[in-house]
């Protein structure tokens, strides 16, 4: 079983039903869970993931709902201090990013999926597509 940190992106493309984007996104987490790999996000994407959610939705419960949805499935990593400060020196240009890699790779996670690849060029953690994943 493998640990797999899954982008913001992703998940927003599930919940938003991103037209382009929401088959290979959905596809991807569906197999990681069959697999029985351990799914997950950040506390930070979640923060994320509640502002974008709720600018679509317009409702605080049902954007309440959809996070206590996604904690039944999603474990929730922590990003400490040492996390922020690496990213401020990482090889990785966009500093989210850095903070989502070295989270990654403190948490012991063995990839990060998004869509977003070129974001993570000089990543020192293995980073997948959803449509290479599926």
């Amino acid at each position: 079983m493998k640990k797999v940190l899954v982008d913001t992106c992703v998940i927003i493309d599930i919940l938003l039903d991103r037209e382009k984007f929401v088959d290979d996104s959905y596809s991807a987490v569906s197999k990681l869970i069959r697999k029985g790999d351990t799914i997950c996000t950040t506390a930070k994407a979640m923060t994320d993931i509640f502002y974008i959610v709720h600018h679509s939705l317009h409702d605080n419960d049902k954007t309440k709902e959809v996070l206590l949805k996604l904690s039944r499935v999603y474990q929730i990593l922590d990003t400490k201090e040492k996390d922020t400060i690496m990213a401020i020196t990482s090889d990785v240009a966009d500093y989210e990013d850095a903070v989502m890699v070295e989270t990654a790779i403190a948490n012991k996670v063995d990839f990060i999926l998004t869509r977003n690849i070129k974001d993570y060029k000089k990543a020192k953690i293995k980073v997948i597509s959803p449509t290479e994943l599926n």
